[in-house]
């Protein structure tokens, strides 16, 4: 009689594997929670970036900045809000003064980025929350 070898993965092969995969996604998931706050950091600082060139293209054409999102060619709405921030122009300066501060209930949640432009054009954009 001929013997039947059984083929496939032993109970305690499968468990080291479930155990190594464990600890990797233990190791991962803070990570990916970084990763995500400064993405959701670097979107603050391009609508800062976008509203603080709309104010120099509206310095350029009318010799004043603005304190009113609708009068700048930036892709926003009216009031300044977008799915995760809420952007103002807190300042019409010189300098002029762009915040745009992270919704309470969206992931972006105390992330806060701020930017200056001078009559000169030079910029500075801080990023705190993150």
């Amino acid at each position: 009689m001929k013997k039947v070898r059984a083929t496939g993965f032993t109970l305690m092969e499968l468990l080291i594997v479930v155990i190594i995969v464990g600890i990797l996604a233990s190791l991962a998931l803070p990570q990916f929670g970084k990763m995500t706050r400064r993405a959701r950091a670097t979107e603050g600082s391009h609508l800062v970036g976008s509203t603080l060139t709309a104010e120099w293209v509206y310095y350029q054409e009318n010799g004043v900045f603005t304190t009113t999102i609708g009068n700048l060619l930036v892709d926003l709405p009216a009031e300044g809000a977008n799915e995760h921030f809420n952007v103002t122009v807190t300042a019409a300066g010189p300098p002029v003064v762009v915040s745009a501060a992270g919704d309470g209930g969206s992931p972006a949640a105390g992330i806060t980025v701020t930017g200056t432009m001078a009559n000169d054009g030079t910029r500075q954009v801080a990023v705190t929350g993150v």
